[in-house]
């Protein structure tokens, strides 16, 4: 049986991400804003873009399972930072093997690059709405969807498709539009259009198999450190709404007597502690070098329930307050619509729980 435990070392990071993400928490105070500079600056102080590495196993490196405790507390705090989108590129420029491959990485990891990646889900590619990016001769050409911080980025890590599919590295400028798009996550996002862009041999930093590989794992492992941020926001969540349902008078006493209050509150737990199980348990697959996509197809839906699930709860026990400025309960709101697109559509999990099913018992 899989050991549902944290890394040796989540405790010791928790307490330094809580001290960290403090000054970037609208929680705490609402005009909490840090330059886009000094954030990467801080997290490349502190080491944390180098806390991750795909090719390094558990037992010698920084497991997923702690990486996942600066996740936890920047969910906590509803912080709103680059950290997942730079880790998840250094990821995949490692995972890609090459030695152009790890001078970026390195790069990224000593805060001196800002690249983000740019991996459209091949299971929405092509559809009206899902985009997609292809490269034939040498050339790219499409558009990518909710990109966040592409306003900010200095390249993009591109994974696209064509007779031959690679991972390469496209310059920011004239050569990509970078278009804002409206959203209901209050988080800014971009359409990002590549039009007949010349991608150079010395940009590529890998093809066929190994870009597949490489942007696939860098994705699997982010969305396990996506879905501890949900965990946190969720247990900062019920703390918020615990503490009203004691605060909040009606019929001469406190709405948290009431049994129908007690079990919103306890629904947000439920789905928080459930998110924090499949969390551990897809991230010890991955750390493991087992096949993860099993535990990943439940922690995304998971993750998606949780991130509705939580917010409908506090807003039934806040009533009317929630959903007012003066209310934190509607910066949770805003942060899980954005969560629940990064997990993709419910029909999508189905089809990833479906699959890896299939491929265990029928061998499909």
């Amino acid at each position: 049986m899989m050991e549902l435990a944290w890394g040796e070392d989540f405790d010791a990071l928790v307490d330094v991400s809580k001290s960290a993400f403090v000054r970037y928490s609208p929680l705490e105070e609402r005009t909490n804003s840090v330059p886009f500079a000094d954030q990467i600056a801080q997290f490349a102080e502190l080491g944390w873009l180098q806390l991750s590495d795909p090719n390094v196993a558990a037992d010698e490196g920084v497991p997923l399972t702690t990486i996942a405790a600066v996740f936890v507390e920047m969910g906590r705090a509803l912080a709103d930072t680059p950290l997942l989108d730079l880790i998840v590129a250094r990821d995949a420029a490692l995972a890609a093997g090459s030695e152009h491959a790890a001078a970026l990485a390195e790069r990224i990891g000593d805060g001196e690059a800002i690249v983000l990646p740019v991996f459209p889900d091949a299971a929405i590619a092509g559809s009206e709405w899902g985009g997609g990016l292809t490269i034939e001769n040498g050339v790219l050409n499409g558009t990518a969807f909710a990109i966040g911080y592409a306003d900010q980025a200095e390249a993009f890590l591109v994974h696209a498709v064509g007779a031959e599919n690679v991972l390469a590295v496209v310059e920011a400028g004239a050569a990509v539009t970078v278009e804002p798009m409206s959203n209901m996550g209050d988080h800014e996002v971009f359409a990002l259009s590549f039009a007949n862009v010349a991608v150079p041999a010395e940009s590529v930093l890998a093809r066929g198999a190994d870009a597949d590989r490489a942007a696939k794992l860098a994705s699997q492992r982010g969305s396990v450190l996506r879905a501890a941020q949900v965990y946190g926001a969720g247990l900062r969540l019920l703390d918020i709404t615990v503490l009203y349902a004691q605060q909040r008078h009606q019929f001469g006493g406190p709405i948290g007597r009431f049994q129908a209050v007690q079990y919103l509150c306890t629904d947000i737990a439920v789905a928080a502690h459930l998110t924090s199980a499949h969390v551990r348990s897809a991230a010890g697959a991955l750390d493991a070098g087992a096949d993860a996509q099993p535990h990943l197809g439940l922690l995304h839906k998971q993750a998606i329930k949780t991130a509705t699930h939580m917010v409908h709860c506090a807003h039934e026990v806040h009533a009317g307050i929630g959903y007012m400025v003066e209310s934190n309960v509607h910066l949770f709101t805003n942060a899980a619509k954005r969560w629940q697109f990064d997990f993709g559509s419910a029909a999508h999990t189905d089809a990833e729980i479906v699959s890896a099913l299939d491929r265990i018992y029928v061998g499909a």
